[in-house]
């Protein structure tokens, strides 16, 4: 046995020490685990219930032309659920009936920065074609207030985002 023989199998024996000494500290109760995550899965579930009734509610506000009612619930429903996507969506349906296509646009980059399906033509919450046309009416709203005040480093970022979230729409980032 030469000197390579004696390292290979001296690197071999603490390698198999190393992987016993860490598997033997991650060792865990898989009870412990399952009810953890069945636990967490009824509280998405709740949620998912709550906002998908609330958002139908807040849906039947806007059709009804309730525009406060419906910006109070949305807005209650964003502050209970910070990382969801349908709460921002809702608010960006909003803000087109408000006509307000910018502030549409915000609220539709923040819903699917939270929740990318938005923008999945294989999912049901496939939203592209109305942001698209909201970053549209939001795109030509910009370009007529740079045209009044060139130098507005404020419209020149809104023109940033309106193209980002056009290459996100084409699915061109991600």
């Amino acid at each position: 046995m030469d000197r390579f023989d004696t390292a290979s199998l001296l690197l071999a024996a603490t390698l198999l020490a190393a992987s016993a000494w860490v598997s033997s500290g991650h060792s865990h109760d898989p009870k412990q685990d399952k009810a953890k995550q069945t636990a967490s899965q009824v509280e998405d579930s709740a949620a998912s219930a709550e906002l998908a009734s609330k958002g139908t509610l807040v849906g039947n506000l806007l059709e009804a032309g309730n525009l406060a009612a419906a910006e109070a619930l949305a807005r209650e429903l964003a502050q209970k659920y910070p990382y969801s996507g349908s709460p921002h969506m809702l608010l960006g349906d909003l803000a087109m009936r408000k006509q307000d296509p910018i502030g549409a646009m915000h609220e539709y980059q923040q819903a699917v920065d939270f929740n990318p399906d938005y923008l999945d033509k294989k999912t049901p919450q496939f939203q592209g074609k109305k942001m698209k046309v909201a970053v549209a009416e939001a795109l030509a709203e910009i370009e007529k207030k740079l045209k009044q005040n060139p130098g507005n480093d404020a419209l020149k970022q809104e023109k940033k985002t309106a193209y980002y979230l056009y290459r996100k729409i084409a699915g061109s980032c991600g």
